[in-house]
């Protein structure tokens, strides 16, 4: 029998805005991988699942959780129970296949820009882009100044939200650009790496976890 913490939950119910299912292996670390394979997330949590297991519909599971106080979790040979004073679930686990996941780590190369996003500003961004009905994000330098820019790159005429940003500016000009629907990351303050081999790197600074997200191809680097 185990407990599933309040913040091992969020994290769960973040992942599975990135993939509706999980595997979860033996340990303390948690895993997701979008099927289209552009978002990896990886968090350490405080408890330690005693063995491998799937789950093919993560917002079901937490969803009939949730209806329980403070439940304990036991792993069966098949199937999870989890039960409290009054009530009990049994929950069967997916098949290893059905659920996509993460086949290895992915190494992150060497990042020429360096930021910190808060949660505020995240949350800002993640407002405007709502408010606005866009969904590009660009990272931005003209050699001198940094922001970070909400707007549609397909329409010239395009209202935009943006936001100067804390980066060290080496005179290089780049337009960085991302989905605001692969940002699918936990509020919280980030340390955030981006490289020209278009990849980035967004690692919480308050607890272990940590998002690889793919950049899109248009975006340009002119060192």
């Amino acid at each position: 029998m185990m407990k599933i913490s309040n913040d091992t939950k969020d994290v769960l119910k973040n992942f599975s805005t990135i993939n509706s299912g999980i595997r979860v292996k033996t340990g303390n670390k948690l895993e997701t991988i979008s099927n289209m394979k552009n978002i990896l997330a990886v968090a350490t949590v405080s408890e330690e699942f005693p063995q491998d297991f799937s789950i093919y519909n993560l917002p079901e599971f937490l969803g009939a959780t949730s209806l329980m106080d403070d439940p304990d979790f036991q792993f069966n040979a098949s199937s999870l129970s989890v039960a409290d004073n009054n009530s009990s679930l049994a929950y069967f686990y997916a098949a290893e296949g059905m659920v996509t996941a993460p086949d290895k780590m992915i190494t992150m190369p060497e990042a020429e820009i360096e930021f910190k996003v808060t949660s505020t500003l995240l949350g800002d961004l993640k407002k405007a882009a709502a408010v606005l009905g866009v969904n590009d994000l660009v990272l931005k330098s003209d050699g001198t100044v940094v922001t970070l820019v909400v707007t549609d790159k397909k329409s010239p005429s395009s209202n935009t939200f943006s936001r100067i940003v804390e980066a060290e500016s080496d005179g290089t000009s780049y337009e960085m650009n991302f989905k605001m629907e692969n940002l699918k990351i936990l509020d919280g303050n980030y340390d955030v790496q981006v490289s020209s081999k278009g990849i980035s790197h967004f690692n919480n600074v308050d607890v272990e976890l940590e998002y690889f997200i793919a950049l899109e191809p248009d975006s340009k680097y002119n060192a």
